[in-house]
């Protein structure tokens, strides 16, 4: 996220995945105002799926807006999950 000056920084980065949830919501909020836009870099599978946003892998080589399902580190992330849903489960 980048304001006036500053650096960009990945603003949900020492947040619980709750929390970066509730950062994802308020930036959905803010971003209804005239002339207000964010840039996002993240590495979070949670900020991608809240955020009602275009979203581009630019690890893909290509400028095309994706799902955020397709990004490589959400797929990780499902694929994880998936190996211990038992674990979940039971």
């Amino acid at each position: 996220m980048r304001f006036a000056g500053r650096e960009n920084h990945e603003p949900e980065v020492s947040l619980s995945p709750e929390n970066q949830t509730k950062l994802a919501d308020k930036l959905n909020r803010m971003a209804r105002f005239p002339g207000c836009q964010f840039i996002i870099s993240t590495h979070s599978p949670f900020m991608p799926g809240t955020l009602q946003a275009k979203i581009y892998d630019i690890d893909s080589g290509e400028l095309e807006a994706v799902k955020w399902t397709e990004l490589k580190n959400v797929r990780y992330f499902y694929r994880f999950f998936e190996k211990h849903r038992k674990e979940f489960e039971g």
